[in-house]
């Protein structure tokens, strides 16, 4: 079957409603999902977001092939005044990688935006084709589909996927239906099939493009970047370094902040878990 089919055989089985909501980045995978759920003839409200003041080239794309296809289209802005904040929610979910505090900081703001009840996302599909820089730095990806291999099952590890569970963590606190193609079996199971060169070759993402005619009705699509990247967040990030009581250590990097705070927070709930028991007790 082809890659287009078990996208939209996926949605279909996984949706109910009429209506959705699609956050839409502006690159191949969740535009993908977006087209396989316009070929259902669902209802599409797309939702894409930026930093105040730095529109990202994702967030383009998004809005022009939302008027494209006649989605409806949401643009959610995100002034980070309450970073610090932000910062302390996002250890409360229990973030614990730099990329998951940056990937999940902004659906803090995108959820609240969003009517709909049920949430398609292209998350995950990037870990199939081991294009990050990580992924090429990895012991012969390129090369050994044994390595390869090891590779994706790190990345879709639970713990791992891009922060994917704390994702899920917001979208549930918003009482939405999650749906998430990528992650399904027959999809994984379809990548699984192919080497590094099998699925970059001759270009990154040709088995989607190629299954979705609707992309030559697109036009230029940008290659993989990561969500964070695109849209500036690293770099936001970073201007926490200048908080003297997020940065109580006086760390460099923002790394080493995020894992000062997922050891401030074992012990907390460790303190918090021998109080119960005492009083348990």
């Amino acid at each position: 079957m082809t890659i287009d089919q078990l996208i939209v055989d996926d949605i279909e089985d996984a949706s109910v409603l009429d209506e959705c909501a699609v956050l839409l980045s502006g690159g191949v995978d969740s535009l993908s999902v977006a087209l396989a759920a316009h070929r259902l003839g669902k209802k599409i409200h797309a939702y894409s977001f930026h930093l105040a003041g730095n529109i990202s080239t994702d967030f383009i794309t998004a809005e022009y092939v939302s008027e494209m296809f006649g989605w409806e289209f949401s643009r959610v802005e995100i002034t980070p005044d309450n970073l610090a904040d932000d910062f302390y929610r996002l250890v409360d979910l229990g973030c614990v990688k730099k990329t998951h505090f940056e990937c999940t900081y902004p659906f803090l703001y995108v959820y609240p935006q969003i009517d709909e009840e049920e949430v398609l996302t292209g998350w995950g599909a990037d870990g199939y084709y081991g294009i990050s820089r990580k992924a090429i730095q990895h012991k012969n990806v390129k090369g050994s589909k044994v390595d390869f291999d090891a590779f994706r099952d790190a990345y879709f590890h639970p713990d791992e996927c891009a922060g994917y569970k704390y994702h899920k963590k917001v979208a549930d606190a918003y009482d939405k239906v999650l749906i998430t193609p990528y992650l399904s079996t027959p999809i994984r199971d379809f990548f699984y099939k192919m080497d590094w060169n099998e699925l970059n070759r001759p270009y990154e993402k040709h088995h989607i493009r190629n299954a979705f005619g609707e992309f030559a009705m697109i036009g230029k699509v940008e290659k993989h970047s990561n969500l964070q990247l695109n849209a500036g967040i690293d770099v936001l990030f970073s201007t926490l370094l200048d908080d003297k009581e997020i940065n109580f250590l006086h760390r460099t990097r923002t790394m080493d902040v995020c894992r000062d705070w997922v050891k401030v927070k074992k012990i907390e709930d460790e303190r918090n878990n021998a109080g119960s028991l005492e009083g348990f007790m």
